[in-house]
């Protein structure tokens, strides 16, 4: 059975209405870490041992928009949203309640929260993690979500998934990307990185220097790593290949160029353009890093491709 989104305003309509009894996991869950899939599995766990369906309430953008002001960088999202609705499906998620996340919405009491939206989800139990808040971050705790429930549904307070000594969160993830460590990123995630992109003409000097070049033009809403030059397999009409990308503003050749996110895929020689791709982000390499001549950029592009060999070599799992 596929899973049914629905989108949702506050106030609700008076013809929404839910058939059967639900179990809700509440979460924004960008990135769709270790610590959202383990709310993500508790919930699932009451839904089979209920018989009830396997519901998520989540929001179609960063709660944080309604609060505050957020930069363009604070705006990108670890996982866009038609992305972490795959991975829901994945996950055997049969309902998503996709709730437009405004001042309106933010601002219900706990009371009338669980009034205007668990009870008319039919909740028999409401799944999310310790530090979830559902309105005011005083009052709407998990810790109060039981007293506010008032026995008529079971409440699952899901405590921290740790990593390294400390909780695994979106906000670890950011900082990951940004300082360049996927390899930690993927760690905290359970799964490498990944980012989906169209393939477009680019200025195609690497073709001229022997490492032609697949552009990727990804959202502006797509939270990438810090430029640099990375181990990546890139899914192409659903077959893996090997490749190493540079996140950057090819500095060798012009001081005001745009960043653009090149691939160089190993032992490829397709024409790709205007396919939509799939980019696992699996290692760092190296910074980006002017050169003076074009010579100098091809011997160090050499060295690249080799250690992305050797990366495979020692994870051969990656184009397993």
């Amino acid at each position: 059975m596929m899973m049914k989104i629905t989108k949702l305003h506050y106030p609700l309509a008076d013809s929404f209405h839910v058939d059967g009894q639900t179990v809700v996991a509440m979460g924004f869950f960008d990135g769709f870490h270790k610590g959202h899939q383990e709310v993500l599995r508790r919930a699932k766990q009451e839904a089979e041992k209920t018989g009830a369906t396997f519901a998520v309430l989540t929001y179609d953008h960063h709660p944080a928009v309604v609060y505050k002001k957020m930069s363009m960088h604070e705006r990108r999202y670890l996982t866009l949203l038609d992305y972490k609705m795959a991975l829901f499906e994945k996950f055997g998620v049969q309902q998503v309640f996709l709730v437009n996340y405004s001042y309106a919405f933010q601002s219900q009491t706990p009371a009338q929260f669980i009034d205007h939206f668990i009870q008319r989800f039919n909740a028999v139990a409401v799944v999310a993690g310790f530090d979830h808040t559902y309105g005011d971050k005083q009052t709407a705790t998990m810790q109060k979500l039981p007293e506010y429930a008032n026995g008529r549904f079971n409440v699952i307070t899901v405590p921290p998934v740790e990593s390294g000594g400390q909780k695994v969160s979106s906000t670890r993830i950011r900082i990951g990307l940004d300082s360049g460590d996927v390899d930690q990123v993927n760690q905290l995630l359970g799964r490498s990185f990944q980012t989906t992109g169209l393939i477009v003409h680019g200025e195609e000097r690497g073709r001229l220097l022997g490492y032609p070049t697949a552009n990727v033009e990804h959202s502006e809403y797509q939270w990438l790593p810090k430029i640099g030059i990375y181990v990546v397999t890139v899914d192409v009409c659903g077959q893996q290949y090997l490749g190493m990308a540079s996140i950057g503003k090819n500095v060798t050749f012009s001081a005001t160029h745009p960043m653009t996110v090149e691939i160089n895929l190993l032992d490829f020689n397709q024409n790709i353009y205007g396919e939509v791709v799939k980019v696992n982000w699996l290692h760092y390499l190296r910074d980006e890093i002017k050169f003076e001549t074009p010579e100098q950029l091809i011997n160090q592009l050499g060295s690249d491709a080799k250690a992305t060999r050797q990366y495979l070599m020692a994870h051969p799992e990656i184009l397993a």
